[in-house]
C-alpha cells in the first residue's frame, strides 16, 4: 500500500521555499525491510519558477541521514523518511558529482584533469547506485556511485573479470566514500541494435560465450539476489496492486516454487547476475561484435540459469515496450532474440533446460509488480500482458511434471 502521499509530500517539502503543486508516482522496490516509493514531485517557488524533483518516501528509516525528513504517514502512523535526488542517504558520493564545479575539483584530486564537464545521468536506482556520464575536452568518463562498502568488492570483481579478458570498463580511480570513475567502452548499447541483432546469431553466440567466460572469473562471493530470491515479496506485491488477478498470480508463483525445490543440488557457478541488452555494448557497424560488458555490481556465485532466464524476460519487456509504441518491427526483433538466446544458450548448457523457464517467469513477474504498483491503467495493462507472458513461459509443463 502506498503511503499517504497526498500529506506527507507537502508536509516534508514545507520550510524549503517550494510548494507542492502535483505528484506523480513513479518506482516501487524494496528497501531493507520496507518500501521505497518514487515520486515526480511538481514544485514552484515564491517567484512563480516551476520544477519537478524526483523524491523518495522510504519506509525503513534507518538509513536516514541528516538529508532526510523523518515523519510519519497520518493514515497509519507508520515513521516515514522522505528524500530528494540527489540527497540520497545511502549514496554520500552522489550529490557531490551532479555539479561540474565539484566534480571538476574532486577528479582533480583522484589526478584526472577534466576541464568544463558536462554531466549526464545514465542510471539511477534509488540507495543502490548511480551512474553519471561526463564529456569534457579530454575525455568521456563515467562516475559509478555505490554504498561505500561496496567499493573494494566491485574494485576487485572489474579486476577479476579483466583478467578472463572480458571487457569490462576499466576502474580509473575510487574513493571510499562510494565514487568509482570508469572509462568509457566502445560501441553502443545492443539495445539499440535489436533489428540488426534479431537474425545474426554471431550475436547470441558471442553472448552465450561471454557467459561461459564469467564462469572461469576468480570470484568466491555469492551474486546479489534477484527476482527468484525475493519471490515472495513480488508476490505480495503483485497481489496488493492486482487483487482481482490473486489467484492466478498465487498459481504461477506456487508452479515456479514448485519446480524450484528441485534445484537445491544445483551446482553454482559465476554470472553476471544482471544481464540485459543495455549492459551489452556492440560495435556500431557491425553491431553482432560485443565490444563492451558493463554493470558486473551484481556478479557473483550464482545458479547457471539466471543470466540467460534475466537476458530472456528483458527481451519480452523490451519488447512489450516497443509494441506499446507502434515499434511492431522492433518488438517483433526482441521477440526472436529471446528465442535464440533460449536455444542457444540452453544447446550449451542443456543442464539449465527445464530451469530456464522458471527463471524467466520470475523475472517477468518481477516487471509485472513494477508496472502495477505505478498505480496507472497502463501500468496495470502492461502488468496483466506480463502475467499472461509468464504464464506462457510456464506452461506447458515439462512432460516429467504432468
Amino acid at each position: 500500500m502506498w503511503p499517504n502521499s497526498a500529506e506527507v509530500l507537502p508536509a516534508a517539502f514545507e520550510g524549503s521555499g517550494v510548494t507542492v503543486v502535483a505528484f506523480r508516482p513513479h518506482s516501487v522496490e524494496p528497501s531493507g525491510h520496507g518500501f521505497l516509493y518514487g515520486y515526480e514531485v511538481d514544485t514552484v517557488d515564491a517567484a512563480g519558477v516551476t520544477a519537478t524533483v524526483l523524491t523518495f518516501i522510504d519506509t525503513d528509516v534507518t538509513g536516514a541521514d541528516a538529508s532526510s525528513v523523518l515523519t510519519t504517514d497520518p493514515g497509519t502512523g507508520q515513521p516515514l523518511a522522505v528524500w530528494a535526488y540527489p540527497a540520497d542517504p545511502l549514496l554520500p558520493a552522489l550529490a557531490g558529482v551532479t555539479y561540474p564545479d565539484r566534480v571538476e575539483e574532486s577528479l582533480a584530486a583522484l589526478g584526472i584533469a577534466v576541464t568544463a564537464p558536462t554531466l549526464a545521468v545514465a542510471a539511477y536506482r534509488p540507495g543502490k547506485r548511480a551512474v553519471i556520464r561526463l564529456d569534457s575536452a579530454e575525455t568521456t568518463l563515467f562516475l559509478k556511485v555505490i554504498r561505500p562498502d561496496r567499493v573494494a568488492p566491485i574494485v576487485a570483481l572489474h579486476a577479476a573479470f579483466r583478467a578472463q579478458g572480458l571487457p569490462v570498463p576499466r576502474v580509473l580511480a575510487s574513493r571510499a566514500d562510494g565514487l568509482l570513475v570508469l572509462e568509457r567502452v566502445p560501441g553502443v548499447p545492443a539495445g539499440q541494435k535489436v533489428l540488426e541483432l534479431a537474425d545474426d546469431p554471431r550475436f547470441v553466440a558471442q553472448v552465450v560465450e561471454l557467459g561461459v567466460r564469467t564462469a572461469r572469473v576468480d570470484v568466491t562471493s555469492s551474486a546479489q539476489s534477484d527476482a527468484l530470491d525475493h519471490g515472495a515479496w513480488h508476490r505480495a506485491t503483485l497481489r496488493s496492486a492486482l487483487p482481482e488477478r490473486a489467484a492466478e498470480i498465487d498459481g504461477l508463483y506456487d508452479e515456479i516454487d514448485r519446480r524450484r525445490a528441485s534445484w537445491a543440488g544445483d551446482p553454482r557457478r559465476v554470472i553476471h547476475g544482471d544481464l540485459h541488452l543495455e549492459q551489452l555494448f556492440v560495435h556500431p557497424a557491425e553491431p553482432w561484435r560485443v565490444t563492451g560488458l558493463l554493470d558486473i555490481d551484481t556478479a557473483g556465485q550464482g545458479h547457471p540459469a539466471r543470466d540467460a532466464g534475466a537476458l530472456v524476460a528483458h527481451l519480452v519487456v523490451t519488447g512489450q515496450w516497443h509494441r506499446g509504441n507502434g515499434d511492431e518491427a522492433e518488438a517483433r526483433a526482441c521477440e526472436r532474440l529471446a528465442d535464440e538466446v533460449s536455444r542457444t544458450w540452453v544447446g550449451e548448457a542443456p543442464a539449465i533446460a527445464d530451469r530456464l523457464a522458471p527463471a524467466v517467469a520470475s523475472q517477468l513477474l518481477a516487471h509485472a509488480g513494477g508496472q502495477a504498483t505505478l498505480g496507472t491503467d497502463s501500468g496495470r495493462r502492461k502488468a496483466v500482458q506480463l502475467l499472461g507472458a509468464a504464464s506462457g513461459t510456464l506452461w506447458p509443463r515439462p512432460v516429467a511434471a504432468v
